[in-house]
């Protein structure tokens, strides 16, 4: 056979092949996709939504569960601060007002040595020279005994005037022809506030 022949005859099995394969790319195609499908993109974009208002709602609850839970602490905090202020400042209170009666004790303890130095010095015996050196000693330990209690607070009492039942005992009366009634004539034993209280009234005579 010549070549012309044997191409003639080769040409329609190609062409048969060539259709095949057309036929079978169509099958292959989008030919056979349903025309109301959802296309891949927006399903993607529309799960990403769903589940981004889903972790939005979740920290939205978190956020506020965690501000309740700080405010709880908070006003916690500042209960505690204030009891602890609160029972600092009576501790305070109490270790001072402790301090107040320890220092009213001992000092209503020194007082009776102020009293006989008061009447040591209002009585000094005939014949000893009150400017002498020892009895000038003797006032100067007084001085420093009662500078040393009035800077604790210390302050006396007045016995000039009228009587005043809060800061004087009267413990005698009678009559006067320079002082009006119901005022004080005599000073018997002195008498002392501490820091505003009294601390021991005054024994004072009046007159009637």
């Amino acid at each position: 056979m010549t070549e012309e022949k044997v191409e003639q005859m080769e040409t329609p099995e190609m062409e048969i092949v060539a259709a095949d394969g057309a036929s079978d790319g169509a099958s292959d195609g989008t030919a056979d996709a349903p025309s109301d499908a959802v296309p891949v993109d927006e399903l993607v974009a529309a799960i990403d939504v769903t589940e981004l208002l889903a972790t939005v709602a979740r920290l939205e609850a978190e956020l506020i569960e965690a501000r309740q839970e700080c405010a709880g602490i908070t006003e916690k905090s500042q209960r505690l601060a204030a009891e602890f202020q609160n029972s600092r400042r009576r501790q305070e209170r109490q270790l001072a007002e402790e301090m107040e009666r320890v220092s009213a004790h001992i000092i209503k303890r020194l007082l009776p040595a102020l009293d006989d130095f008061d009447l040591a010095f209002t009585n000094v015996p005939e014949g000893v020279d009150a400017q002498s050196a020892w009895v000038e000693g003797f006032r100067q330990i007084q001085r420093k005994l009662r500078t040393a209690v009035e800077e604790e607070g210390l302050t006396p009492i007045t016995t000039e005037g009228e009587f005043d039942p809060a800061l004087h005992e009267a413990i005698a009366s009678a009559p006067s022809d320079t002082v009006a009634s119901g005022h004080i004539t005599d000073t018997l034993r002195a008498g002392y506030t501490l820091k505003g209280r009294v601390l021991r009234p005054a024994l004072v005579r009046v007159a009637i």
